[in-house]
């Protein structure tokens, strides 16, 4: 079971504690408000009113036996730069920060941080690829180049086979899975109601009515795959 510390339980924090808790993580949440602390509790594997500054308090929480910790302080600089050296200091080197600025970036990065994000840019990018109107139901930067990305396949290619699509030649992305809608499948039975995800697909398998693609791959080919504007499918579903 992987361990995360979570420092600072705003909006950001707070969720994101709750859904590493949610998916079986340990997560020790922390943050110098008694009322966020009280609001989490229950939601997470240990929660603890204390300054993130402050190094004895952290190592006594099990800060320097995490796998990574996630600093979401907030809009004070000040604080996340001295909890992140602190953190260093304590032997951590997986160490995530939010930043809102470049400068404030780099200078995280200077200070040790091992990843900086920026909430509101990310959830820009997903948003708007999410939006797009190409089908994208979802989607996850995983470097500036590469995403991986829910797609719900267009209707021409029903019936259409894994191996004539042929995704990781004639596209260079990498099918993680499949995704089924609700209800059974004419290619497989099911043996449990919420298996739902077909994991490395036959090239044989074909797509049913549905079907979401799990693709990953570089930014440029996914956004090449799934513009369905340029009709790249056309031809595919006639006979």
């Amino acid at each position: 079971m992987k361990r995360f510390l979570v420092i600072g339980l705003g909006r950001f924090g707070m969720s994101l504690a709750e859904t590493l808790y949610a998916e079986g993580a340990e997560v020790i949440a922390v943050d110098e408000r008694a009322d966020k602390v009280e609001e989490i509790k229950e939601r997470v594997s240990h929660a603890v009113q204390l300054d993130g500054m402050d190094g004895e308090a952290l190592k006594s929480v099990g800060a320097n036996d995490v796998d990574a910790a996630i600093i979401a302080i907030g809009e004070n600089l000040e604080a996340s730069v001295v909890t992140t050296v602190i953190l260093r200091e304590l032997g951590l080197s997986e160490i995530i920060v939010r930043a809102y600025t470049e400068r404030e970036k780099r200078i995280l990065h200077l200070v040790g941080a091992s990843r900086v994000i920026f909430i509101e840019q990310e959830m820009g990018r997903r948003l708007g690829k999410t939006y797009s109107g190409n089908a994208i139901l979802d989607y996850i930067e995983l470097t500036p180049t590469h995403s991986i990305v829910q797609w719900e396949v267009p209707k021409n290619l029903i019936d259409v086979s894994l191996g004539e699509l042929n995704v990781t030649e004639k596209w260079g992305l990498n099918l993680f899975a499949i995704k089924k809608a609700d209800g059974a499948s004419k290619n497989f039975a099911w043996r449990k109601e919420q298996d739902r995800l077909i994991f490395n697909p036959d090239d044989a398998y074909c797509i049913e009515e549905g079907d979401v693609l799990i693709l990953v791959g570089k930014n440029k080919e996914l956004t090449r795959f799934t513009d369905q504007k340029k009709g790249l499918f056309k031809d595919f579903g006639k006979k």
